[in-house]
């Protein structure tokens, strides 16, 4: 079955970059494109008191949706995309634009909902009340795909990996999104966490014998966590090769712990040429509707490459 993608869209120069971005990555596969727009209750002017006045009202406004869906159509046919894979919708008077986008998103056919980041200079640039923010915070199911400034061809990925089972899911959303890509590049990443507290020191300070037992230790702790990783490596690998990319093309590195496991990530990205990174939404024991402190971090600071946050 040929990949659906959610795309919302509107008016601005971002999401025309995004548009582009995307389409220059789908051009040559399968990919259907479902384009969305909704138009929020504060940006409508006051319904007229006239029911033949008010049907005009709602053309316009129909009008209005339908030339900022066409101008995203028309950007992809601009790039070679099939008119036949793509399909539009639009909604008036939406009271939660987030939900309107979730609520279409939940179809079972969704391969990901797809946004573009908005960029902003410093720290504003990428605020927390934006739509996509939303998206991300709040998608419970499908995998968010919120889309930088880096083009996406051909795609570098950086995979951000850990002992959770999101690693699985991971690896299956991108076999799924990119094993048909010869040219897709993955990179495995697992930060090594501190030691437990179980493993710190007693409260006072180790005689050499008690030292020496406790570094034994540390280290058979590092050793276990090493071996684990290595297999969650070794299934990640399995999925992504059996999807068609290639073993060359497919890293496994683990790094320590160094300013934070979210600042490490990020630096590992911009430091790597990585143009997507793609990470869990939620860290380990996080409540369902709870975007996890690592992905959050991330989400605020990453800056031109694209973030996949997967459910």
């Amino acid at each position: 079955m040929n990949k659906r993608y959610l795309l919302g869209v509107d008016d601005t120069q971002d999401t025309l970059e995004a548009l582009e971005n995307l389409g220059g990555l789908f051009v040559k596969g399968d990919a259907i494109f479902h384009l969305f727009h909704s138009v929020p209750e504060s940006h409508l002017p006051a319904r007229p008191p006239s029911s033949v006045e008010t049907t005009d009202w709602e053309k316009v406004q129909k009008r209005q949706a339908q030339q900022i869906l066409d101008k995203a159509v028309s950007s992809l046919l601009q790039l070679g995309y099939k008119r036949s894979r793509l399909s539009t919708e639009s909604r008036l008077q939406s009271a939660n634009i987030v939900q309107d986008i979730l609520e279409v998103g939940r179809d079972e056919e969704t391969a990901a909902i797809v946004l573009a980041r908005k960029q902003r200079p410093g720290v504003k640039r990428f605020l927390s009340d934006t739509t996509t923010a939303k998206v991300c915070q709040y998608s419970e199911a499908q995998p968010v795909w919120a889309i930088g400034a880096l083009p996406l061809q051909p795609p570098n990925i950086l995979a951000a990996v850990d002992e959770s089972d999101y690693a699985d899911r991971i690896a299956a959303h991108l076999a799924e999104a990119f094993g048909a890509f010869p040219e897709a590049r993955v990179t495995l990443l697992n930060v090594m966490p501190a030691k437990p507290p179980t493993y710190w020191d007693d409260g006072h300070i180790l005689d050499e014998s008690e030292r020496t037992e406790r570094q034994a230790v540390v280290k058979q702790w590092r050793w276990s966590y090493e071996e684990m990783m290595g297999g969650i490596f070794a299934r990640a690998r399995g999925l992504l090769t059996r999807a068609g990319i290639q073993e060359r093309q497919i890293t496994t590195t683990m790094q320590p712990r160094v300013r934070g496991i979210a600042r490490d990530i990020l630096a590992e990205a911009s430091l790597g040429g990585f143009n997507i990174l793609a990470l869990g939404r939620r860290g380990s024991g996080k409540s369902q509707f709870e975007l996890g402190s690592r992905a959050s971090k991330i989400l605020r600071s990453v800056r031109d490459c694209s973030l996949l946050l997967v459910s």
